[in-house]
């Protein structure tokens, strides 16, 4: 039966009317859930390292992507090199687009290298995006007897590390594996920044697995100062900055297929350099404005003259080519992936002990407050020490009141206690 041409006029009018107002619907939708959250963006590492550094500048921007806008709060969740956290996130943080986070880029391998400590299929996280990928670099103190890469292959170098599935842990377990080398592993600090402050300590003389982007924006002055020798940069394809310098590229040092295998594998997680992912089972709608929020943001050009302005490497991947990535990982042959275990698993070739993080004390004055007490720099006795302050772990007392870390000013007189770069206690007049 044909139908009257008015009939048939209302009835596409109808159709175009429900497929215009279908996006904004869900649009709506997503905003209305993110306008009434408070965001969490959880780090894997300590404060004051490049992925807290990047992420911090992350959160600053990516709220204006965001339907609804909402509020983000940046928090350190360290420990076992980010794998608390990345195991937290695939299990039991929400999966209601309410939380993300960035983990060491490692623990994507984790699992595949058979890692017990590892419950999760990183296939199956929401990734979101990576803001760059990453050259990494093994670099000794300027007082350290290891100067060049030959040294690190014939001598004794001891290097500091995170744990578990951090760069800083499997870099040199695999070096001495594939490559003989000679360095021995001091584990547990609970980042890099922590690491830094070891190796000035004398702690240790170096760290291999720094990323070179976290060089130039964390320890600039360490760079112009020549305080650390350069001495190898680690990834599938080199950085044209290190190789100018004259930095050896690892790959020049695989003799034999399997060890240029085991290489490539290990340095294939340097591609999503800076990964930032939610759990797995975020709501469709959701997961997209997220990934779609953070490809925008690292558009924007407040984001960019922020970054640009810490001398951050900005070279971004979205996050449905990183879990392309991922899964092409997870279907390295079973060979490979035995190789590489093997390589980032054997403790017979590298000596390893567990940090100890001394308790010390500072009295002097704050000479610099930030984030409403939560990052604070104490002066005295010659000595300078910024430390991050909890709202929770760190005891704070004022004229002999127990104060809160916002109550904290600068010019107050005070005796610090820290351990690394975390604050335990402030007792202050």
């Amino acid at each position: 039966m044909k139908l009257p041409a008015l009939a048939v006029s209302l009835s596409i009018a109808a159709f175009a009317a429900a497929t215009l107002t279908t996006a904004p619907a869900a649009a709506d939708a997503v905003a209305d859930f993110y306008k009434k959250k408070r965001m969490t963006l959880y780090v894997g590492l300590s404060a004051g390292g490049g992925y807290d550094r990047y992420s911090r500048t992350l959160a600053r921007h990516i709220h204006r992507h965001i339907p609804g806008n909402p509020r983000i709060v940046v928090k350190n969740r360290t420990g076992a090199g980010s794998m608390i956290l990345t195991n937290e996130l695939y299990n039991s943080l929400p999966k209601d687009g309410s939380v993300f986070a960035t983990v060491a880029r490692g623990q994507t391998h984790e699992p595949l290298l058979g890692t017990k400590e590892a419950k999760f299929d990183a296939t199956k996280f929401t990734w979101l995006g990576t803001m760059n990928n990453e050259v990494s670099l093994c670099v000794s103190w300027h007082t350290s007897k290891i100067k060049t890469m030959d040294d690190m292959l014939t001598k004794q170098f001891v290097v500091g590390g995170l744990g578990p599935g951090a760069d800083t842990d499997t870099f040199p377990t695999v070096l001495n594996y594939v490559l003989g080398g000679k360095m021995k592993l001091i584990t547990g600090y609970p980042g890099g920044n922590d690491t830094n402050f070891a190796i000035e300590r004398g702690e240790v003389e170096g760290r291999c697995g720094w990323s070179w982007s976290s060089v130039k924006t964390t320890r600039p002055q360490w760079l112009k100062d020549k305080k650390i020798n350069l001495l190898v940069q680690m990834s599938t394809q080199p950085h044209p900055e290190l190789t100018k310098l004259g930095v050896p590229f690892i790959m020049d040092y695989a003799k034999t297929d399997d060890q240029k295998a085991i290489l490539n594998f290990i340095y294939s997680r340097q591609a999503w350099g800076r990964p930032y992912l939610a759990p797995p089972g975020v709501p469709a709608d959701r997961a997209k404005a997220l990934q779609d929020a953070f490809m925008a943001t690292m558009k924007d050009p407040k984001f960019l003259a922020d970054a640009k302005k810490q001398k951050m490497e900005i070279a971004p991947l979205s996050g449905p080519k990183v879990a392309a990535l991922v899964k092409d990982l997870y279907a390295t042959p079973q060979n490979i992936i035995q190789l590489a275990s093997t390589a980032a698993s054997d403790e017979t070739k590298i000596e390893i002990s567990k940090a100890v993080i001394p308790i010390e004390t500072l009295a002097g004055k704050i000479t610099v407050i930030k984030r409403g007490g939560r990052k604070v720099t104490v002066e005295g006795g010659g000595k300078k020490w910024a430390v991050s302050v909890s709202g929770r772990r760190t005891k704070v007392v004022i004229a002999g009141e127990k104060a809160k870390r916002s109550a904290l000013k600068v010019g107050m007189s005070c005796k610090l206690t820290y351990q690394g770069t975390a604050a335990k206690a402030f007792d202050c007049n």
